[in-house]
């Protein structure tokens, strides 16, 4: 006999697994498209990409621009981004599409700039074995805007399981019956248990009629576990806004609406408008220097009394001159070359744009000037700010603008006892209580995008203080005086301005009166 012995692991069965779901990926999203005027005048551009040397109208160069544009003080694309192929996390905000014009005489119409647009509605859905068609007659139109609506798009398995799916499309166009041609082509993948909607746009670029057609190249679904049919829901026929906008630089930017709450603040860093420098003479030619604007002139040269073509630069008399000669945003209407001494323009330029320290072991030019101009000021109160960024002073005589400068000269004529009034001379000197032992400079910090300052005469604690301020606050005690350094981004330039106010009071402490 031979027993059997049946042995088991005995208690419940197992728990089957949950079902999974699939997150729901599938949003309809909106853009917005916004359109900023940038200065008057044809400008140089942005500064990342004038700095490389970048083409206008290339890829590289928009993609470089999108460093020098900041929503809510955050730039589009980080600084240390490629500009031929930037990376998606380089990229602070994704789905931005961007066109610059920079202000010429010539300049066409940025494309996709809806000013009207006509929906009819078209409600059919689409099929492998039916493509549907419209058509458009209306030879104004510039662009056709598609709309497709999946009212569900998810995958049952036996399991339980509700995953996502992909369905691929194409848009064709056919125009003045010559047959039709694949525009776009787009796979739509994820899940989504209710209505998405997604909007195209074709430009139309041929002859009419038009005919607009939608085909599915995924294969219908034949089973109740998989949904993904869609729909053609409604056509758009838009009509584009033609103007130019000539002689502005303005730009073009379209941002997805999921990333923002409300329309973002925008900055923009660019290079301003182009303004003449003096012509080449004798084989000489002044150049700009692309890194920073600064006007060089080769050893040598001497102005002839010609200007030459408009360039971008940061000297601060052509600015001024730029200012008093052009009429669409200056004083041209009143002004012209004839009614100025150029030659004095030249020479403030000149000494404007020699090198000289920054303060922080490094050179710059002594004078630079970088301001945006956006409202409205008395011409008298602009032309004496933009001529004091130089230490210039503007004169009206015989007719004529000239600009004097504060700068070492050689003595052009002496007065003595022999060739004064009566009274001889009469000298007064400052008071102590108008004199000051600190000044805080404010200036513009293109880092930071603010408003910094810089403070002038306080060095007297540690091992770097300076006698001439110990011996300054000794004597006066702290007196602070602000100032503001007009047109600005400098901080060496901005020091340099604290210490010639401070010399200035220190040094100039009289005045003298006479009669001639």
């Amino acid at each position: 006999m031979t027993d059997k012995i049946i042995r088991g692991s005995g208690g419940p069965p197992p728990t089957p697994p949950s079902p999974t779901r699939a997150p729901d990926t599938l949003n309809s999203r909106q853009f917005a498209t916004i359109q900023d005027l940038l200065s008057e005048g044809e400008i140089e551009g942005f500064a990342t990409p004038s700095k490389a040397g970048l083409t206008k109208g290339t890829t590289a160069y928009n993609n470089a621009a999108l460093k020098d544009i900041f929503l809510n003080d955050t730039p589009i694309l980080n600084s240390s981004a490629s500009n031929t192929s930037p990376q998606t996390s380089d990229f602070n905000f994704q789905n931005v599409g961007f066109t610059p014009r920079f202000g010429t005489s010539n300049q066409e119409h940025i494309p996709g700039i809806e000013s009207s647009q006509s929906t009819t509605s078209v409600g059919v859905t689409v099929t492998t074995s039916s493509p549907v068609t419209r058509q458009i007659t209306n030879t104004n139109v510039d662009a056709a805007k598609v709309t497709i609506t999946f009212p569900q798009l998810q995958k049952a398995t036996d399991q339980g399981d509700l995953l996502g799916s992909s369905v691929q499309l194409k848009i064709q166009v056919q125009y003045n019956s010559g047959g039709f041609s694949d525009v776009l082509s787009d796979t739509i993948t994820g899940r989504t248990a209710d209505a998405y909607q997604k909007e195209y746009r074709v430009n139309i670029t041929g002859a009419f009629p038009v005919d607009i057609r939608v085909v599915r190249v995924t294969a219908d679904s034949t089973s109740s576990s998989l949904v993904d049919a869609f729909a053609w829901t409604s056509l758009g026929e838009i009509i584009d806004d033609k103007q130019r906008y000539l002689n502005s630089a303005y730009t073009n930017l379209r941002i997805d609406s999921e990333q923002f709450s409300s329309i973002p603040k925008r900055a923009f860093r660019i290079r301003g408008v182009k303004v003449r420098i003096p012509a080449a003479n004798g084989g000489l030619t002044p150049t700009v220097d692309s890194q920073t604007g600064r006007i060089q002139y080769p050893p040598n040269y001497i102005f002839n009394g010609t200007m030459g073509a408009a360039v971008w630069c940061s000297c601060p008399a052509m600015i001024l001159l730029d200012l008093l000669t052009t009429e669409r945003y200056g004083f041209g209407t009143h002004i012209t070359d004839s009614n100025l001494d150029l030659f004095s323009f030249v020479a403030a330029s000149r000494y404007a744009n020699e090198l000289v320290s920054d303060g922080f072991n490094g050179q710059e030019a002594r004078f630079s000037c970088n301001v945006n101009l956006q409202g409205s000021m008395e011409a008298y109160q602009l032309i004496n700010e933009l001529a004091g960024v130089m230490r210039c002073f503007p004169i009206w005589s015989e007719g004529s603008v000239t600009i004097t400068q504060d700068k070492p000269t050689d003595p052009s004529y002496l007065f003595s006892l022999a060739n004064v009034g009566e009274g001889g001379f009469s000298y007064s000197g400052s008071s102590l209580k108008q004199r000051h032992s600190i000044i805080s400079v404010s200036y513009f910090n293109m880092d930071s995008r603010e408003i910094d300052y810089e403070v002038v005469g306080d060095d007297v604690d540690g091992p770097n203080a300076l006698q001439e301020d110990i011996d300054r606050q000794a004597k006066l005690g702290i007196v602070k005086k602000d100032i503001k350094a007009f047109a600005c981004t400098s901080r060496g330039q901005a020091r340099r301005l604290g210490k010639a106010v401070l010399l200035s009071e220190e040094q100039e402490t009289e005045v003298v009166s006479f009669t001639t």
